[in-house]
């Protein structure tokens, strides 16, 4: 499943109306990832997510589960970092968006941070010295943004 940014915030939205809480959607090349709190089941995601398809005039997609395998999405991600035949603009633009998205020093959901936590912590671990200083350089931007609009919305307010 492929969706443009404003669907993924929509079925980002949709899913939180239908959960308790918010869950975070990765959207990549290579699809949409939707994480859950554990106790979430998957055919009722699967549900929710074919109703959000089909509200949206959208084609239904073949939907993947990977509830039993917690490793999966860290296993992804370690491919793209470690393909050597990919060149380094796939594996900037998989952290890039990654980052982009989850936003570490905005979100409020526990699954993105959980998610943000285990990336950061493969990155540390298995990624190359050009890769562990992208994320750190790509947090940092994002962290001068997240206090340059904090200022802003108080200088405003």
């Amino acid at each position: 499943m492929f969706l443009d940014r404003p669907k993924q915030g929509q079925l980002q939205a949709y899913l939180a109306q239908q959960l308790s809480y918010t869950p975070f959607v990765f959207n990549s090349v290579l699809g949409v990832f939707i994480f859950t709190k554990k106790t979430q089941t998957t055919e009722t995601l699967s549900l929710w997510v074919n109703h959000f398809l089909e509200m949206e005039k959208l084609h239904p997609e073949r939907l993947i589960d990977t509830s039993n395998d917690p490793r999966f999405f860290k296993r992804v991600t370690m491919g793209v970092l470690g393909n050597e035949k990919a060149s380094a603009l796939a594996w900037k633009r998989h952290l890039n968006s990654f980052i982009f998205q989850v936003n570490p020093y905005q979100f409020k959901g526990s699954a993105g941070i959980k998610v943000f936590q285990r990336i950061q912590k493969t990155v540390s671990k298995q990624g190359s010295a050009s890769q562990k200083k992208y994320f750190k350089q790509r947090l940092k931007l994002l962290r001068n943004r997240v206090s340059l609009s904090s200022i802003e919305s108080l200088w405003k307010g």
